[in-house]
């Protein structure tokens, strides 16, 4: 109920979601809702392709399903995707509390955090497909854990579920096999049940492979829907690789224990080889900028740049902080975390996430704020380090950030 509460709220104010505000790509909508339309007309049958759209088909005919009841109307299906959301916080509060055994006021603080992230919360109350989505990451993620805790197939078949669900709505979460691989992998099973374990992830992919086959390619086949190809594409994946280290390296300084960044600190001071993780991104962010590809980044953190800061080719100062501290904060968790099999499969999510930004020529910082955040959100779950008083008022600042650009858009 608590979860609900902030939904509640724009639900209410915004007259019962019948009325349009502004949201991170939320004039997208008319393209997502006009799918979910024909798909609704022409139900139960799917659409596969020529639908115009980079997302899978899975994700409209879900939408198109659970609106019929309701009408179908564009306020029936913002109220779907709104359930969905709200159901991805509530799985990500189990997966906290039980999971990762979080205290509850911690597990129901983070959760809370995720509801209102900048790219998440916004989005909850449009016909868009990345929360639906989601929804199948994070129960995929609470699965996996759960198999790490007591391994078993039915266990291991509700991931394998989520991830091919996933996979029909956005290709790119083919990054949560990652963590499937590294629970299936990480707890001790004879030989047969483990074949029998690849064997079901395995399985979760057909749906998605024999997608492919029938497209000829990633993307559904639709005029402009492939993502040109230029001599700099290569540079341009590069870039998403930096800037998704940037958000990594916004939520490291939010999230992780106090305590373990100052451990890491102390590591610096004594073992200067550390440094050498810091000269690589930057020196790649350094070329990107003299070759002049970077352009403007349009991003929750972009906001923060309309406040007076130096700005280089269009983009703020700030990023290019964030960047090293990112790989900075990979490498560390590298470091000190593997031992953990709960922080090896949050971690296998990470680096799964950040791959994934490559897969694109453009980047949106919301293809990975959602999963960076969980995964930070864990990762400060099972630190060595205990929690305190600051690591909670940093909590508390994230949310108050996010709240403040949800209204800044509103």
């Amino acid at each position: 109920m608590v979860l609900a509460l902030p939904f509640v709220v724009v639900i209410v104010g915004w007259h019962g979601l019948s009325h349009w505000f502004n949201a991170f790509q939320g004039g997208d909508e008319p393209i997502h809702y006009g799918i979910v339309r024909v798909v609704a007309h022409q139900w139960p049958r799917p659409w596969l392709s020529g639908y115009g759209a980079w997302s899978g088909p899975l994700v409209y005919w879900l939408l198109a399903t659970l609106a019929r009841p309701l009408g179908g109307s564009l306020v029936a299906v913002r109220l779907v995707v709104c359930a969905f959301s709200w159901g991805t916080c509530a799985v990500a509060y189990v997966l906290f509390r039980d999971r990762l055994q979080a205290r509850p006021p911690d597990a129901l603080a983070l959760a809370l955090l995720l509801a209102i992230s900048p790219f998440f919360f916004g989005q909850s109350f449009h016909v868009l497909t990345d929360n639906p989505t989601w929804f199948f990451v994070v129960l995929g993620l609470e699965r996996s854990l759960a198999y790490v805790r007591r391994p078993s197939l039915a266990r291991l078949a509700a991931f394998a579920a989520c991830l091919a669900a996933a996979t029909l709505m956005r290709q790119v979460t083919l990054w949560l096999l990652a963590p499937g691989l590294v629970a299936l992998l990480s707890v001790p099973l004879p030989r047969r049940r483990r074949i029998a374990g690849l064997c079901l992830l395995a399985l979760a992919l057909v749906p998605l492979a024999a997608l492919l086959v029938y497209w000829g390619g990633p993307l559904p086949p639709a005029p402009g829907a492939a993502a040109a190809q230029t001599p700099l594409a290569a540079v341009h994946r590069t870039r998403n690789l930096l800037l998704s280290l940037g958000v990594v390296g916004a939520y490291a300084v939010l999230m992780l224990p106090a305590g373990e960044i100052a451990t890491w600190w102390r590591r610096l001071r004594h073992e200067r080889a550390w440094l050498a993780v810091l000269a690589l991104p930057a020196a790649a962010a350094a070329g990107l900028l003299v070759l002049g590809v970077l352009g403007t980044i349009t991003s929750f953190l972009g906001l923060v740049s309309r406040v007076p800061f130096p700005h280089l080719a269009g983009s703020s100062l700030l990023w290019w902080v964030l960047i090293p501290l990112g790989s900075a904060a990979v490498a560390g968790l590298l470091a000190t975390r593997l031992s953990d099999v709960r922080s090896r499969l949050l971690m296998s999510a990470l680096l799964g996430v950040l791959l994934s930004a490559m897969t694109n020529v453009r980047w949106f910082e919301r293809y990975v704020d959602f999963p960076v955040l969980l995964a930070f959100a864990g990762l400060a779950l099972v630190a060595g380090a205990t929690l305190g008083r600051i690591d909670r008022e940093r909590w508390l600042l994230t949310g108050l950030i996010s709240i403040a650009s949800f209204l800044w858009f509103v």
